[in-house]
């Protein structure tokens, strides 16, 4: 049989607070209508008043679920309520009025409590329960004592006060001093060990407390100005009060801010946790810890062992900080592998706790993201090896077309003069075969050092180093045998490698045009513009040609001299694409970044 539950099973947090957020509002109301009853308060006044009250009820119950373990929603709760147990006194009903006699401080013992709790909603010291408890004993002992000698028969409208021992105003004067005096001492303790906690307080803490202190500041401000003033009458003293009810107003608004921000940062770790178990980008896990943490500078470093070496989620090489007020480094360890770094504020080293929670509850992400950045540096090494490669290929291309132009070139021009020399020295004295055949062995010449031209050219057009793109490809335009137009704006130049790699583009299309295509018209359209340079080589032929056949010589396709250039270009980070629909011609199209312009 199932043991009955106790009433202290039943009393959970969760309905102490509910029942707590009824009673103020019970409160609340029936003081509304006791002022009004009694028509000496001003309406100001109480207006502003009952929404501080119902605010603080209202902040209190939101800030209790939404975080059920912290005392301080059900603290904010209690000020409210002991706000309006304050106003019982006005009551016309004796048993009432005398309770609010007992109750005339109860808020000050719960604000006391509140502002040393909060945000953890605990007591963290021996000093700060001191303090509570002295102001609860002030709060609720001392106007106790003090009823018992105050006879309210001898006030206008006076309502029996049903706890009079005696009617001796002195004791009941000396009471209230007490009560004064303890009051003041314990807020000035209260105000001490505040400004400790601000003056102590990590960055993430100051902004949990700000709202508070910002707030109570200012009412405090406020109402220190009234009293300087000192009187109803004085022009001023309206003003500051009506900055003081505000700012009582705004009070539970501003503790529930920091409760929600504690709850907040707590729960953006419980996201990390959440979250870990997706496919997350190296930026996508930046940003999560940087949310947990609330550090949006932080950046986080991947360690890679093999060259000793932070890097970036992209595989890019970063300078380790110095640890010092700028900047700070935490490590990130797994199995005793150094995996990462964060690099953070440095206020986060306040918390130390925090960021090692993180940075375990992260740590195979953080290994994982590593294994990929490493990868990415690997694949930047690898196309930075491709680019040098292009860079090596186009100097040695370089090279050859000059040597070929400064050396064989050269010699058979020699040969050729000296050929036309024997010629004409031997002219009239050999007979006429042997004339035919030196005439023979001058065409040959000639044609070699065309056929030698040609080749030099092919290599690497000696115009493309002296002029640039443009004059380059108007320099082939004119050489073919069909209808070439090239339109092309104004290009600058350009890398040696990008011009290059745009020239062959235009030439080797033109090649397979003249191979393949049937074409009798071509357009070479070259455009430079938002760092990007276009290549278009358009031609009227049969089209069909497919740049993934591989297979040079048959009609209709590409050939392998595009395949290769498409290699060159993705190692410039470019793009090579072939549209050639059957019948409807071909358009080669090549683009390439030029970051780096000449």
């Amino acid at each position: 049989m199932p043991r009955p539950l106790s009433f202290r099973a039943l009393l959970t947090p969760t309905l102490v607070v509910y029942l707590a957020v009824g009673l103020g509002v019970l409160l609340g109301v029936a003081g509304l209508v006791f002022k009004v009853r009694d028509g000496s308060n001003p309406a100001a006044g109480m207006v502003l008043g009952a929404t501080g009250g119902f605010l603080f009820l209202a902040a209190g119950a939101v800030a209790h679920t939404r975080r059920p373990a912290n005392r301080v929603g059900l603290l904010m709760v209690l000020v409210g309520a002991g706000f309006f147990a304050e106003d019982l006194q006005v009551s016309r009903t004796p048993a009432i009025s005398t309770a609010g006699l007992l109750l005339v401080r109860a808020s000050s013992g719960f604000a006391a409590h509140l502002l040393l709790a909060f945000p953890s909603g605990r007591l963290t010291s021996r000093v700060q329960r001191l303090l509570v408890a002295a102001a609860y004993a002030t709060a609720f002992g001392l106007p106790s004592a003090a009823a018992l000698f105050y006879d309210t028969r001898q006030l206008p409208d006076s309502v029996p006060n049903l706890l009079l021992v005696a009617d001796n105003i002195q004791l009941a004067q000396a009471a209230n001093r007490i009560e004064e005096t303890i009051g003041a001492a314990i807020a000035v303790g209260v105000l001490v060990l505040l400004v400790r906690r601000w003056a102590t307080a990590s960055r993430p803490l100051r902004w949990v407390l700000a709202p508070v202190f910002v707030t109570g500041l200012v009412g405090a401000a406020a109402t220190v100005a009234g009293g300087v003033v000192g009187s109803t009458g004085h022009p001023l003293y309206s003003a500051f009060l009506w900055v003081y009810w505000v700012a009582f107003c705004l009070l539970p608004l501003a503790f529930l801010a920091g409760v929600l921000r504690v709850r907040l940062g707590r729960t953006a770790v419980g996201d990390l946790l959440g979250r870990l178990h997706e496919p997350l980008s190296a930026a996508d896990l930046q940003g999560l810890l940087a949310r947990s943490l609330g550090d949006p500078s932080l950046r986080i470093g991947y360690w890679r062992p093999e060259s000793g070496t932070f890097i970036d989620g992209d595989g890019q090489r970063l300078r380790l900080p110095e640890d010092d007020s700028q900047r700070a480094v935490w490590p990130v360890e797994r199995d005793g592998r150094r995996v990462a770094a964060l690099f953070h504020d440095p206020a986060l080293r306040e918390d130390p706790h925090h960021l090692d929670a993180v940075a375990a509850a992260a740590g195979l992400a953080l290994d994982n993201q590593r294994l990929a950045a490493e990868v990415n540096a690997q694949l930047t090494e690898v196309r930075a090896s491709r680019v040098r490669i292009v860079a090596a290929a186009d100097a040695e291309r370089r090279r050859l077309e000059r040597d070929l132009h400064d050396g064989a070139q050269q010699r058979l021009v020699v040969a050729r003069l000296l050929l036309r020399l024997l010629q004409e020295r031997l002219d009239g004295t050999v007979d006429e075969q042997t004339t035919a055949l030196l005439a023979r062995s001058a065409d040959g010449l000639d044609r070699a050092m065309e056929e030698l031209r040609a080749l030099a050219r092919g290599i690497h057009p000696a115009i493309l180093t002296e002029a640039g793109l443009v004059p380059a490809l108007r320099a082939l335009a004119e050489q073919a045998p069909l209808d070439v137009r090239l339109t092309a704006a104004a290009v600058p130049r350009l890398a040696p490698a990008v011009e290059a790699t745009g020239y062959f583009v235009a030439a080797e299309a033109l090649t397979n045009t003249l191979k393949y295509a049937h074409a009798d018209q071509v357009r070479i359209d070259v455009e430079h513009a938002d760092g990007r340079l276009r290549v278009e080589v358009t031609d009227n032929g049969i089209g069909g040609a497919d740049i993934t056949a591989g297979t040079a010589g048959t009609a209709g396709t590409a050939g392998t001299g595009l395949l290769g250039l498409r290699d060159r270009l993705a190692a410039l980070d470019g793009t090579l694409t072939v549209h050639s629909p059957a019948g409807h011609g071909t358009v080669v199209r090549a683009f390439l970044p030029t970051d780096d312009p000449r």
